[in-house]
């Protein structure tokens, strides 16, 4: 299990790019010269500050963490056998990282797409899977998209962010569908537990015209406690597509309200509210047609007309916790409901000098609710052991509403079959979990899952987890698991005029497993892990012929992983990761099916990240680096889909902070500082150098 220590650190893109029309703001960094230099500086202060030359401290060792998401009940990480990283709301702050998308670009395992800069549908894979086979839940609600089954992590702000954790390896035996390949837990911050009120805030500014600022509030004050945030941003972007003008600009804004109270010692309450508001502008895709059926000459390319997206997100989660038998026994109710909002609207001259245009909305909502039980007892008599038998039920419900119409060279089209009624359906499930400790450091766990669906087939999940600590510092573990991602209304229904929906289609599933090895080193200075993984998908989902289809074969995604952790001084902390990935589809070319490298996904990853506090104990300086090998991905023809290679990149960051005083800390950091050009997805450009400045003030606490 990998840590990013405190100091360290479908295929088809949618158009929901997010606004420009943001006049750029005059801050000294939007001067060329002035970035040069100041990347310059950043660079040499980062060199500078890892060479061991400062202090020699003593070393100290790297602490121990609890881990929530990689079973029904928290674990500490010694007895997890999945494999996880967890990230802090330090490591972030420390990282200097913008966005979610930043700090998972990090982690092993993890592959990023994002179409052109902030505000653009960014995509995770994890183990070269695809982006809608990975859970994302904040505080413990999905938000995958109910249609298409992404979690677009453009805008989730970072601010309020307590921890991350990303379980890799299917998990659909503890989490449920569409947790096939892994799982993204992002929790927010809460007041449970604080001494004293605290107030922070942060205020950012920079390159591309580029705003944005937090501030948050928490508390406890007798059995209650609660946290408010808010937090804000506005870019007014950078032209995404060659040969285009426009800046895609966006903005985003965000509230978040954590309201609990422990009762008695052994019952606890707790709700959460989450809102977000997103919109921005995006270039249309040019699919246009001319006299004669002729296609524009920059079919398949983005056009330089005008977009608007909006999204708007809705979620809330109670919570309630009993605990009996002085805490060997508990119980958990859940229930919690989203819904989302979108609306999109764009237009551009074709060749031919036709107004090409289209809009469309869509009205999402997801509700689910879940009981959880919990009993630990031991057995001094029998091998000394500690178990824990867990027993659950869950149900959900979900329903989509989908408008769509364009005019243009084919004249005006209509689809509206599904804005009123829309389609829904309904998910029940019943899980259990066994785990078990020995003190010889052995630990095991065997996951149950049935759901019952009620528009597909039903599927059985399951996962078992192994690891075992030894005396010499290393400690194995190992998972195996069958996984299931379910298909997407698209997939089943079909909303456009061009693709017919299947409504026989079967869930996607795969036999995963992984092994590793975890050594501590130096008496816990250094630590190492490596991990193979391997899965089997069968039933895969692709698109062709106009519709979608189970592919008749199995395929096949495999590779290594491998992270390293290191505190060689108390002033220096070093990450590092590097992932082998070799992820394999299939397309149908004429009548014969062709497997190929799956999309967007590079066989070679890696990331680095440094941090370092200078002597005076108040600056620190962080140099991160990220890189991606070439990879597959496709163009979308007039005459059919070819292939593309996206070139290999590697991104270099780095920032210097420095604590004015206790409670006041101001920055200066880069991105991309030696001003890489690249593609995440193929058309869009990757944002530039960028520098930004900005001052971040907490008050009260503890």
């Amino acid at each position: 299990m990998s840590r990013i220590p405190a100091l360290a650190r479908r295929d088809t893109p949618r158009p929901r790019v997010v606004p420009s029309g943001v006049p750029p703001m005059s801050f000294p960094s939007s001067s060329p010269s002035f970035q040069r230099r100041l990347r310059a500086g950043l660079l040499a202060g980062a060199a500078l500050a890892v060479t061991p030359v400062l202090a020699q401290q003593p070393p100290r060792e790297l602490p121990e963490i609890t881990v929530f998401g990689a079973s029904n009940v928290p674990l500490e990480a010694p007895r997890v056998g999945a494999s996880v990283t967890v990230i802090t709301a330090e490591d972030i702050a420390s990282q200097g990282a913008a966005s979610v998308p930043d700090v998972l670009r990090l982690v092993p395992g993890v592959a990023v797409n994002q179409s052109g800069g902030r505000g653009g549908l960014t995509q995770t894979r994890v183990r070269g899977a695809e982006s809608n086979q990975v859970l994302v839940v904040v505080d413990g609600i999905p938000i995958n998209d109910v249609n298409s089954g992404d979690a677009d992590l453009a805008n989730v702000p970072v601010d309020n962010i307590a921890r991350i954790e990303v379980i890799r390896g299917p998990q659909s035996g503890i989490w449920g569908p569409n947790a096939q390949a892994g799982v993204i837990s992002i929790t927010t911050k809460s007041g449970r537990g604080l001494a004293k009120p605290e107030v922070s805030a942060r205020i950012e500014g920079g390159s591309f015209g580029t705003v944005q600022g937090s501030a948050l509030v928490r508390g406890a004050q007798g059995p209650f406690y609660g946290s408010l945030s808010v937090s804000g941003l506005r870019s007014g972007g950078f032209v995404v597509a060659p040969g285009t003008t426009r800046p895609n600009g966006s903005d985003m804004g965000a509230f978040t309200a954590k309201i609990g109270a422990d009762l008695t010692d052994w019952f606890n309450v707790e709700g959460v509210v989450r809102m977000v508001s997103r919109g921005g502008f995006y270039n249309p895709g040019n699919t246009a047609y001319g006299p004669g059926f002729v296609t524009d000459p920059a079919y398949g390319f983005l056009s330089d007309g005008s977009g608007r997206n909006t999204a708007n997100d809705l979620q809330g989660r109670f919570v309630a916790n009993l605990k009996l038998l002085d805490g060997a026994w508990t119980h958990r109710f859940s229930a919690d409901a989203s819904q989302q909002s979108t609306n999109a609207r764009d237009s551009y001259v074709s060749a031919f000098g036709f107004l090409e245009s289209q809009g469309f909305w869509s009205r999402t909502q997801r509700t689910r609710a879940d009981y959880r039980t919990a009993y630990t007892f031991e057995t001094p008599g029998l091998l000394g052991a500690r178990h824990t038998i867990v027993g659950g039920a869950d149900a959900s419900r979900e329903h989509f509403r989908y408008y769509y119409e364009s005019d243009g060279f084919f004249g005006p089209y209509v689809n509206d079959s599904y804005a009123t009624a829309g389609r829904s359906r309904e998910r029940k499930g019943l899980y259990g979990e066994y785990l078990v400790a020995l003190p010889t450091g052995l630990s095991l766990s065997a996951a149950l899952r049935q759901d019952w669906n009620s528009t597909f087939r039903n599927a059985l999940t399951w996962r078992a987890t192994a690891a075992q600590t030894l005396s010499t510092g290393t400690r194995l573990h190992a998972s195996v698991g069958k996984g299931v991602t379910n298909p997407t209304f698209f997939e089943l229904f079909g909303f456009l005029a061009n693709f017919t929906g299947n409504p026989t289609l079967r869930p996607e599933h795969s036999i995963g497993w992984d092994a590793g090895i975890e050594q501590r080193w130096l008496g816990g200075r250094l630590v190492t892990d490596v991990t193979y993984f391997r899965a089997s998908v069968r039933d895969a989902i692709v698109q062709s012929n106009g519709t979608a289809i189970n592919l008749p074969f199995e395929t096949t995604r495999q590779g290594v992983e491998v992270s390293v952790t290191a505190r060689p001084t108390d002033w220096l902390a070093i990450t590092g990761s590097y992932t082998y990935t070799d992820s394999r589809s299939a397309e149908l070319v004429g009548l014969t099916y062709v497997a190929k490298e799956a999309l967007r996904r590079p066989r070679h990853a890696a990331s680095l990240s440094a941090v370092a506090t200078l002597p005076d104990d108040k600056t620190k300086i962080t140099l991160t680096l990220a890189h991606n090998g070439n990879m597959r991905d496709s163009f979308f023809g007039p005459f059919g889909t070819t292939d593309v290679r996206l070139g290999a990149y590697t991104l270099v960051g780095a920032q210097i902070s420095h604590d004015l005083t206790k409670a006041a800390t101001v920055y200066v950091r880069g991105e991309n500082v030696f001003g890489q050009r690249y593609q995440e997805v193929y058309g869009y450009q990757g944002p530039g150098a960028a520098v930004y400045a900005g001052m971040r003030v907490k008050l009260g606490g503890e």
